[in-house]
């Protein structure tokens, strides 16, 4: 499988080139990163303008891009994607709602998986989450979420504890109200609240752990990464399950059901 990686220098980046360097089917077709210099044993470009042209002149084309960049390339890799048709798993966290917008009128033109998380445990910790909240919240449990990750990590809170929150949202019929950490006096939790509450320091991959308590019992759910491979590893699967799509957005739970 021949990969357009998008942030190729980042953490993530850098882990999936390591581990396409291994004995296995795929191959970096191409890097895209905001870094002036490298040393990587495949080309890399600074924009998708000179990678376009790179793939015009070339005999072999791209089956797949796996992005873990930044929001600010997601206009650029969208335009490309849906010109040369190369299906997209986007990994990157922290884009707004008019790039969330952009994102679906591209999948109408091809495939696109939009995950905050390449975990397939995260994956089963969602389904699992559904559960405990269409059974737990109308019997007047209070929902909290917790995140940990490591000092660099420059979002918060992290993609995947929205996911979290988002699926939690859908499982109630009434508006839920996002508390981002709690601070000073207030007269009491309300009801609606989900509390989000973010955790920076050392080395921390990734923790997220859902809460649900009422007055007798706490129920908790935490998946807890041990090392990045696992990302890299649920990418993979992801570029696997969307090389075989029609256009359309997909999610984690799609390639969960094999849709």
């Amino acid at each position: 499988m021949q990969i357009i990686l998008v942030g190729s220098s980042g953490a993530m980046g850098q882990s999936i080139v390591r581990f396409c360097e291994q004995d296995n089917p795929y191959e970096i077709y191409a890097g895209v990163q905001s870094e002036q210099e490298t040393d990587e044993l495949y080309p890399v470009f600074h924009q998708f303008e000179h990678l376009a042209e790179y793939v015009i002149n070339q005999h072999a084309k791209p089956d797949v891009i796996i992005d873990f960049s930044s929001p600010y390339l997601t206009q650029d890799l969208l335009a490309f994607a849906t010109t040369y048709q190369v299906p997209v798993v986007l990994a990157t966290t922290g884009q707004d709602e008019s790039q969330v917008e952009q994102i679906r009128q591209a999948s109408h033109h091809v495939a696109m998986l939009d995950t905050h998380n390449t975990s397939i445990g995260v994956a089963v910790m969602q389904q699992t989450l559904a559960t405990l909240t269409r059974t737990l919240y109308p019997l007047g449990y209070d929902i909290e979420i917790i995140e940990k990750h490591h000092r660099y990590k420059k979002d918060s809170p992290s993609g995947t504890a929205i996911m979290l929150k988002q699926t939690i949202e859908s499982m109630i019929d009434e508006t839920m109200t996002p508390i981002y950490g709690r601070e000073g006096l207030s007269p009491g939790r309300k009801r609606e609240e989900i509390g989000i509450h973010a955790i920076r320091g050392g080395d921390i991959v990734g923790e997220h752990t859902v809460i649900f308590a009422n007055n007798q019992e706490t129920i908790e759910i935490t998946h807890r990464a041990g090392s990045k491979e696992l990302f890299v590893r649920g990418a993979l699967q992801c570029a696997e399950f969307i090389v075989q799509q029609s256009a359309g957005l997909y999610n984690m739970a799609d390639l969960m059901k094999g849709k």
